[in-house]
């Protein structure tokens, strides 16, 4: 190798070699693409309403992960071709005088020779940058159900990327065309620009899929996400291996590029191909086979984009949508819901319509949010505590309450009275093919329309009526009124809305005159209050006195039982005696007397003597050891 080849001055710093240039070129080339996608969203988002585009613009390439997708491929090259310029560097040697060496040999010794370099740099280089790329991946995640809502600003984000891609791919010619001779790592270093190339080129076609309408590009988008991530884990896990092995010989001292990933995507030594030829001696270069489906995967991929595209036409419609079809921009049907065959995008477009949501705007609040029906007051158990908004008193303040001002008689002929009402207007799109299209091409906003015809239609009746008829008419009439007004006036703008119903929640009486209708209602509160306790104790009183009652007839009928059946039986006891004493005479006697007596003197102690034994023959001694002295 001549030496004006690896010391010629260019711009990149005179006196540097060639491979060392060439990789401090390429880092700026990367580092100035990373700096550019981290400024432009970053402004948008600093920037805020100030700039609505470039807002908007950062808001959907973070969405759709194009954001995350770029940031960490790039990030993914400049790890690369920092570690490859480190290990550039020390081949290098050192450089600008004994001042520059000492301090070189000062701070950063460990990383003068190529093996130190090879070892401890790689590891502390690589790892920092895997790092980085999953922390891109982790906070550019690609939000599930995006959709793309203006198709322009995707497709500028997607060709900006497409500018990267291509500068990147002469980035990539250019590190292919340098000899491996001056630069060991070019074939790996050519091999990972190659697969940032396909990984941003890959993320602009998927936006442009994306800004089209493609829902299910959120997966393979993800992959793509991915796919940098991998590859800087496999690289960060070569580095810190490298820690256990011995330092290598400088001339064979190489940077942390390659990768099995990176082989099975861009080819090279890590390819399959390469490693069954190298490792197992098997060619397949020569198979038949092989070449036949060379030759057939360009007219597959070409069939296969095609039935690809085809099946854009299968539409599914789910059972609360409808779908108006547009064949070549013209509304030709009104599809319902299930799965449907149309002419592939762009040549027929569905635009759904909803089929039966009904939605609720309040009356007289500007600003608010439409909900379904399903969603203005969740389900509360019976024992549980009610949010502060089910709070229904005058004196509390609703997110939903309006003020109008009402004719009253009371303040002179031309007085008027404030009053709080809260008022929902239930509305959805009409369930025929007529409303559908009149819903989607008629009006550009349903629910800005039903609000503001409301509010005008509820104003025009509280102008029409005194606060007397106001507060006096019932709440149904009131709401039945405000329908047939407010649906009379939606028929004539044709926006194909029907009107469900109008829900008249409150209608609070003006200040003055609160104190006196909060008196009203308490005393009729408390009035039935007492009718309540009042009819509660005369329940409780005749309650106590049936079960008193019924205690006393049933002691009375029990005792009346047990006293006959106590004459019953000393009648059949007696009869039975007679009929005893007639059959047995005095032998009955003696045997009732002999059973009563032993029933007596059942369990008592007792000594029988002999009456014909004579006291006067001698005292009687009684020998046994067990009869107890007699108590005086």
């Amino acid at each position: 190798m001549a030496t004006s080849d690896l010391t010629s001055s260019a711009a990149g710093g005179p006196g540097l070699p060639r491979p060392l240039r060439l990789v401090r070129r390429l880092i700026w080339v990367y580092a100035a693409a990373t700096v550019a996608v981290i400024v432009v969203p970053g402004a948008g988002r600093v920037a805020g309403t100030g700039l609505p585009g470039l807002n908007a613009l950062a808001h959907e390439v973070a969405a759709s992960g194009l954001d995350g997708a770029v940031l960490s491929a790039l990030l993914l090259a400049m790890t690369g071709l920092l570690a490859v310029g480190l290990l550039a560097g020390a081949r290098a040697g050192p450089r600008g005088g004994a001042a520059a060496a000492t301090a070189r040999s000062r701070w950063v010794a460990w990383l003068a020779e190529p093996g130190a370099a090879a070892r401890q740099g790689q590891a502390l280089l690589v790892p920092v940058g895997a790092l980085g790329v999953w922390t891109v991946i982790r906070l550019l995640w690609p939000v599930a159900g995006h959709f793309e809502r203006q198709p322009a600003l995707g497709n500028l984000a997607a060709a900006s990327v497409l500018g990267f891609a291509f500068v990147s791919l002469l980035a990539e010619r250019v590190v292919n065309a340098f000899p491996a001779a001056q630069l060991a790592e070019a074939p790996a270093l050519h091999r990972l620009l190659l697969l940032v190339t396909i990984v941003l080129a890959a993320a602009a076609g998927l936006q442009f899929g994306d800004s089209a309408g493609l829902r299910w590009m959120i997966w393979p988008e993800r992959v793509i996400v991915c796919v940098p991530g991998a590859v800087a884990m496999e690289l960060a896990l070569r580095a810190l291996a490298r820690l256990f092995l011995p330092a290598p010989q400088p001339a064979r001292a190489r940077a942390v590029t390659d990768s099995i990933l990176i082989g099975l995507i861009a080819g090279g030594s890590q390819a399959p191909g390469a490693l069954l030829r190298t490792r197992l001696g098997l060619d397949f270069a020569r198979s038949w086979a092989l070449a036949f489906l060379v030759r057939a995967a360009g007219p597959a991929i070409l069939l296969t984009g095609l039935l690809c595209w085809g099946l854009s036409g299968l539409k599914l419609i789910e059972y609360n949508h409808r779908g108006v079809y547009e064949r070549f921009g013209a509304p030709v049907a009104v599809l319902g819901p299930g799965l449907h065959l149309l002419l592939p995008w762009p040549l027929g477009k569905l635009r759904p319509v909803e089929y039966g949501i009904v939605h609720s705007v309040p009356v007289g609040v500007s600003g608010a949010a439409s909900v379904g029906v399903g969603e203005m007051s969740p389900l509360l158990g019976a024992e549980a505590t009610p949010p502060l908004s089910y709070n229904r008193l005058w004196a509390s303040v609703h997110p939903d309450q309006a003020q109008y001002l009402v004719p009253s008689e009371g303040t002179g002929q031309l007085g008027f009275q404030s009053v709080d009402t809260e008022i929902f207007v239930l509305y959805q799109v009409g369930l025929t093919d007529r409303d559908a299209l009149e819903s989607l091409f008629a009006v550009s906003d349903p629910k800005d329309l039903v609000r503001d015809v409301a509010n005008r239609v509820v104003l025009n009746y509280f102008d029409a009526h005194t606060l007397d008829d106001v507060l006096g008419a019932p709440v149904k009439g009131v709401a039945r009124d405000l329908r047939r007004e407010l649906a009379a006036d939606i028929q004539r703008y044709g926006a194909g809305i029907d009107i469900v119903s109008v829900l008249v929640e409150e209608i609070h009486p003006p200040i003055g005159a609160a104190a006196a209708y909060h008196a009203v209602q308490a005393a009729e509160i408390d009035a039935s209050a007492s009718i309540s306790d009042a009819i509660a104790r005369a329940h409780r009183v005749a309650g106590v006195a049936r079960e008193e009652g019924h205690q006393l007839v049933t002691a009375a009928a029990a005792q009346a039982v047990e006293t006959q059946d106590r004459a019953l039986t000393t009648a059949y006891r007696f009869s039975a005696d007679r009929r005893a004493f007639a059959d047995g005479g005095r032998a009955f006697l003696f045997e009732r007397y002999v059973s009563d007596l032993a029933r007596a003197l059942s369990g008592r102690p007792l000594t029988i003597l002999d009456g014909r034994l004579n006291s006067s023959d001698g005292p009687i001694i009684d020998m046994r050891s067990d009869v107890q002295p007699r108590r005086q």
